[in-house]
């Protein structure tokens, strides 16, 4: 390691640093949003924000990091280029393929991190996350039920219920249930109710031994009847339907359940959630092969700009194309092979052309482009 590498390594480590906290503060902005708006309506305790913000930053650095190094890599050459630094190095003999390995030490590292966020730290966050969200939406849902009170639910629902049955008790005396359906009238009564969690861990109170009055009395179709258990939903489950299936979350799910259901029912969505976690982590250092030919600037030319927004408008139809993708293939309206693998090795191409044209003082764009573009001057 040469002088040069060092300072390269040292300068790509602080920029991406500094890059991954900007980016990591603006998305926690965001979350944090999300969850005063649910401690506004009294969804969540204010004292556990910053408890929940910090189960969602593995999965928020999963997304961060690879766009944080690949602004460090494009800011750190840029400026190479810009200051005339570019020009002493290769004047050394020293071209861009031997500055490379000064890049690959800075993104092993982050390889291996991003690695183990994406496969472990972060559905293992998001397990925690689920769990405590639930805890705290049930805790939530039970205190909003107070002895000799009414109460109103999400789905024009009232909940009346009387003295509770002992100390330290989930059971009640006395309940009245109105449930709002335009013009309809949906009311129930009970003798006594208690509350239990569902299977989905979501809270409900179970009217007993109770009545069931559907209608307007004394106009035509009303009804009363008679049950021995009516359930009714106080919160809602925690977890998105949208990410799962087969009866399991899978974006939670941890790595040795994935590997356990490869040859199950549920393969495509084990093996579609399995790649969908290793794209980032292989394709991050190919976008930092990428950044390197779109820093080139001219040390008098105009701003660094051009080169950055490039690679966004690349990033963003990479991950739109991805999200296609996955969603295809949970689905099973796409094979599991060759999967993202075709994605990687558009990245790889593109990467790799642009790189080797750059080295060897080219435009990115091809010769015929040139020489057409020359042409019509």
């Amino acid at each position: 390691m040469t002088r040069i590498h060092l300072q390269i390594i040292r300068n790509i480590s602080v920029t991406f640093l500094l890059t991954c906290l900007v980016i990591l503060a603006i998305l926690a902005i965001g979350q944090l949003t999300q969850l005063l708006k649910q401690v506004a309506s009294g969804q969540l305790p204010l004292p556990v924000v910053l408890q929940l913000l910090g189960l969602a930053l593995p999965t928020l650095l999963v997304t961060v990091l690879p766009l944080a190094f690949f602004f460090a890599v494009y800011l750190v050459f840029n400026n190479l280029y810009r200051s005339n630094e570019m020009v002493a190095i290769r004047s050394t003999g020293t071209g861009l393929t031997g500055l490379l390995p000064a890049v690959a030490v800075v993104a092993g590292v982050v390889f291996c991190l991003e690695l183990g966020l994406a496969l472990i730290w972060a559905p293992a966050a998001q397990r925690t996350l689920q769990s405590e969200s639930e805890r705290l939406a049930n805790v939530a849902a039970e205190a909003m039920l107070q002895p000799g009170s009414f109460t109103s639910l999400s789905g024009g629902r009232v909940i009346y219920v009387g003295s509770a049955i002992g100390k330290n008790t989930h059971r009640y005396h006395e309940i009245f249930l109105s449930i709002a359906q335009g013009a309809q009238s949906d009311m129930a009564t009970a003798a006594y109710g208690e509350i239990k969690p569902g299977d989905d861990g979501a809270l409900s109170l179970v009217l007993i031994d109770g009545q069931r009055y559907l209608g307007q009395p004394g106009q035509n179709g009303f009804k009363v009847l008679s049950f021995a258990r009516y359930r009714v939903m106080l919160g809602n489950s925690a977890i998105n339907g949208s990410n799962q299936a087969g009866g399991i979350s899978w974006t939670n799910a941890s790595l040795t359940q994935l590997v356990d259901h490869f040859s199950g029912l549920d393969r495509r969505y084990a093996v579609t959630e399995l790649q969908w976690r290793l794209i980032w982590p292989i394709a991050l250092p190919l976008l930092a092969l990428l950044a390197i030919p779109l820093a080139y600037s001219e040390p008098r030319g105009g701003g660094r700009a051009a080169g950055m927004l490039l690679g966004v408008l690349f990033l963003l139809a990479i991950n739109n194309v991805l999200i296609y993708i996955k969603e295809h293939m949970m689905a099973g309206k796409m094979p599991l092979f060759p999967g993202f693998l075709w994605v990687v090795l558009g990245i790889a191409l593109i990467a790799f052309y642009t790189f080797l044209r750059r080295s060897r003082d080219l435009g990115l764009l091809p010769v015929l482009f040139s020489q057409s573009a020359h042409e019509t001057r």
